[in-house]
């Protein structure tokens, strides 16, 4: 898994990285201390059209990532990994509503219906 940053902030990885602030090798924001792939993160910033939206998906794959946590409580220490996740998922809704849904062709998030019953099309063109 290949690890790259630069904080010259010149490629749109290093901008990602940068907000979710995942720039330390081996010290990630991942519930295991990992880091995200540049492969993973430049697959993002393609398939959500631009570095902004692939920070929203990053931070949503990070609410999911720390969902799966157990919250912790041993004697007077509690570790509340459930709110980790709220504030990951909080994130991902401020950086959508700010930059909207992904704009490229894999992320897609509009379907239509074409099933003969639809009426997004006309009969013609089922």
């Amino acid at each position: 898994m290949a690890f790259t940053y630069t904080d010259s902030l010149s490629t749109n990885r290093d901008k990602v990285r940068f907000h979710i602030q995942d720039v330390t090798e081996d010290s990630g924001p991942k519930p295991d201390d990992a880091n995200f792939s540049d492969n993973e993160i430049n697959g993002l910033v393609t398939i959500e059209g631009s570095w902004q939206a692939a920070v929203a998906a990053c931070f949503e794959t990070l609410a999911g990532l720390w969902a799966r946590e157990v919250d912790i409580t041993v004697g007077p220490r509690r570790e509340a990994f459930g709110q980790v996740a709220k504030r990951y998922g909080a994130l991902a809704k401020e950086w959508r509503d700010r930059y909207g849904p992904s704009t490229g062709a894999a992320g897609s998030r509009h379907l239509t219906r074409v099933d003969g019953y639809s009426s997004d099309v006309s009969a013609d063109e089922t």
